[in-house]
């Protein structure tokens, strides 16, 4: 069981608006070098931060273009392309000079936000072989250990931090190739994906994938450490989100407008005791993320003078306005509820500033 139809479909068409509204550089490949099936790497949303990109691209020298999902996941969509001059068109969308950039094997298209795919080499592989020696083991690179059990869940252990998320796992054909699938979060499948893998070798001893490691695209060796025991966790080791490409930008929740504001005033009015006190004036600003389940991550909490400098507040006030937070405000249902047809909770990002004067709360702010 993968992702819904609704989803996949959701994340081919927002790989295309996000080409459409990248800006350009690079010099513009010919229609020869762009020929040939480009498998989906990330899309660059900051130096520091990418999001998965489980499509594929295939440009055929008949000038037929298909766009689709690795794991087959939804139906592909099928169009025409071509290279006029200095500039590229994939289906109705045209792509001004130099924004599709080819280097080696890696496809870019776009600048501030792009999409980056590489060629794809087909490796064939018996998916049953594979299957049958990665089942129920657990797997160790330099830098990542990958525990796939049997029931289908996934764990991902950063080796130096020794930080654990739960996921689900699968392995899926495309063409001849196997590719190992990480997706889904702690409570299910539903969520997107983390990493996709191809496979080009596996034995009992040593699994080899190409893929992003962190730092490149590598074919990047994994080494068999053990066979997964029943006292084995799945469990994340701390706060995760749902979403496998959560920001904090991305997530906040508009407590502080509209009709929600009202409903926030109120509830720090309700339960708030005011600490009469000359000189506890200033903001509070305390920050949080609630995810899909409900639960909480780490509180942050800063305080700021009237003149906006760092400065602590008596202890009574902070105590009061964490607990109004955590008690009322970080389980309110209603910030979580998505828009989406499935009713699926999503992740939140909670920040609110509190102004006090003398101790007494005068607004919420954002």
């Amino acid at each position: 069981m993968g992702v819904s139809r609704s989803a996949t479909f959701f994340i081919i068409h927002c790989a295309l608006f996000i080409i459409h509204y990248s800006l350009l550089t690079a010099q513009t490949p010919s229609k020869e070098q762009l020929v040939g099936i480009w498998i989906g790497v990330h899309t660059e949303w900051d130096l520091d931060f990418t999001c998965p990109l489980p499509t594929y691209i295939q440009l055929d020298a008949d000038s037929t273009y298909y766009l689709g999902m690795i794991d087959g996941s939804a139906r592909k969509l099928t169009s025409t392309w071509g290279v006029h001059g200095e500039s590229v068109r994939l289906d109705t969308i045209h792509f001004a000079p130099r924004l599709v950039s080819l280097q080696t094997d890696l496809l870019r298209i776009g600048t501030n936000y792009p999409m980056v795919f590489r060629r794809f080499n087909d490796i064939p592989l018996d998916s049953a072989t594979v299957h049958q020696q990665l089942n129920g083991r657990v797997w160790q690179s330099d830098s990542l250990t990958i525990s796939l059990f049997a029931n289908g869940q996934a764990s991902l252990e950063i080796t130096r931090t020794k930080q654990r998320t739960a996921h689900f796992w699968q392995l899926a054909k495309f063409g001849q190739s196997i590719f190992l699938i990480i997706l889904g979060n702690q409570n299910g499948r539903d969520s997107g994906y983390k990493a996709l893998w191809q496979i080009s070798s596996a034995s009992l001893k040593q699994m080899q994938a190409i893929g992003w490691n962190g730092c490149k695209i590598a074919a990047e060796p994994f080494r068999f450490v053990k066979n997964i025991s029943l006292s084995d966790s799945c469990r994340p080791t701390g706060f995760q989100p749902c979403n496998n490409c959560f920001r904090k930008l991305w997530a906040e929740s508009m407590l502080t407008r509209g009709q929600k504001r009202y409903d926030i005033l109120q509830l720090f009015t309700k339960y708030y005791q005011p600490i009469n006190q000359t000189g506890e004036s200033g903001l509070v600003r305390i920050q949080f993320v609630v995810n899909c389940s409900g639960e909480r991550d780490s509180t942050e909490v800063k305080g700021f003078d009237e003149d906006y400098c760092p400065r602590q507040f008596d202890s009574r006030i902070t105590s009061q306005l964490l607990t109004i937070c955590h008690e009322h405000v970080a389980t309110d249902q209603s910030i979580r509820q998505s828009d989406s047809t499935r009713d699926l909770f999503r992740d939140v990002f909670v920040s609110l500033a509190v102004r006090l004067k003398d101790g007494r709360i005068t607004d919420i702010l954002p």
